[in-house]
């Protein structure tokens, strides 16, 4: 039975397609426990996107379970409900008037949930204070009540926010066929070598695009085929098989990072490698190593050197890597899935904001 509880999402997207990526799946994710979520954001487009043509009869239907509005809107038609939750996502705030237009509701929570974290000192900060700075002087009686907000933040350990667990469909042998076939007629689809049956597809969703020119030599052995998309070229859902039809995926940011876990603990064991958001002061590298202590079983050296120079960006390492990586590739897409089998279960972030936390079975 879900929870008689209305979340307000608000999620603004200045140049990262991802934030809304993962403020959909954690839409969906809401809806598997409570009744019903609106987002409020600056490109609503984009979602749209990200949610598909096939399944926008949930937004502002009259069933209300999924809304989705611009920010500038000056009307607030949020459905009664006993609970309500209202997420502040990467550091977009609720607009005043919207808190005031709220302030007569009772059993308000804010919750200001941040980018996904691999790093330790985030796992302390889970559910503490992060007063939202607007509220700390203000006068107005109507906004004091929203002085309290808590914080979070995404994450692969038992400590810290957790992963979106819901909607992680496994794929079956037809499905992967036949997103493999769609992948070949993708205008973002490049083939090294003449395609066979035993061609070994690559997803390349990296920031910048990987480099393949030295496979026109390993092509002559067996062909490789890769996509390789630069924007929201298939939903989300679309997206999610392909990450499990593929050989490899070469992800980054958050959304991909992630549903890259699961298709690395599904029963296709598709490895991948990961280039986080180049940041100053070498954050990026931090947050890369701290990863990188998670995974237990996969030691193989040719993977973390690939690893490395994909995350650093090393790219005149990637003729002289590849064919170890390569030639290892049985074995450490076995002993990926052993560690993002146990990473993926450690902790749900929706149960963990819903107070409803429990083990995944």
């Amino acid at each position: 039975m879900r929870l008689d509880t209305s979340a307000i999402i608000f999620c603004d997207i200045i140049d990262n397609y991802g934030d809304a990526g993962f403020c959909i799946r954690f839409t969906r994710a809401l809806l598997e426990y409570i009744k019903t979520v609106a987002i409020f954001t600056n490109k609503p487009n984009i979602f749209y996107k990200v949610i598909g043509e096939n399944n926008l009869i949930l937004i502002n239907a009259n069933t209300e379970i999924l809304s989705i509005f611009h920010n500038s809107r000056t009307s607030f038609e949020i459905p009664y409900s006993a609970n309500y939750i209202i997420f502040d996502l990467f550091e977009t705030q609720a607009p005043l008037e919207f808190l005031i237009f709220f302030s007569d509701r009772s059993n308000v929570q804010r919750i200001a949930l941040d980018y996904l974290s691999t790093e330790k000192w985030s796992e302390p900060l889970q559910g503490m204070q992060a007063p939202d700075s607007r509220m700390l002087q203000t006068i107005d009686k109507n906004l004091l009540k929203f002085r309290q907000r808590r914080w979070y933040s995404p994450g692969i350990s038992k400590k810290s926010g957790g992963l979106i667990w819901e909607n992680r469909k496994s794929i079956d042998y037809l499905e992967r066929k036949k997103a493999r076939e769609r992948v070949l007629s993708l205008k973002e689809t490049k083939i090294f070598g003449e395609l066979s049956e035993e061609a070994f597809f690559i997803c390349d969703f990296s920031y910048e695009k990987f480099r393949f020119s030295f496979f026109n030599k390993f092509a002559k052995e067996r062909s490789f085929v890769i996509w390789s998309p630069r924007a929201i070229t298939l939903c989300q859902a679309d997206f999610d098989i392909i990450l499990q039809s593929m050989d490899l995926n070469i992800v980054r940011g958050e959304d991909s990072f992630v549903t890259a876990h699961f298709a690395a603990s599904s029963k296709w064991k598709v490895p991948f490698l990961w280039q986080p958001y180049l940041e100053q002061n070498l954050n990026h590298e931090k947050k890369f190593l701290e990863w990188k202590n998670h995974f237990k079983y996969l030691t193989i050296s040719s993977y973390w050197n690939l690893a490395d120079a994909l995350m650093s960006r090393k790219y005149e390492k990637y003729d002289e890597l590849w064919p170890y990586f390569f030639s290892d590739w049985l074995k450490l897409k076995h002993y990926m899935a052993l560690d993002c089998l146990k990473i993926t279960k450690n902790r749900s972030l929706v149960r963990t904001l819903l107070n409803v936390q429990k083990t995944k079975e």
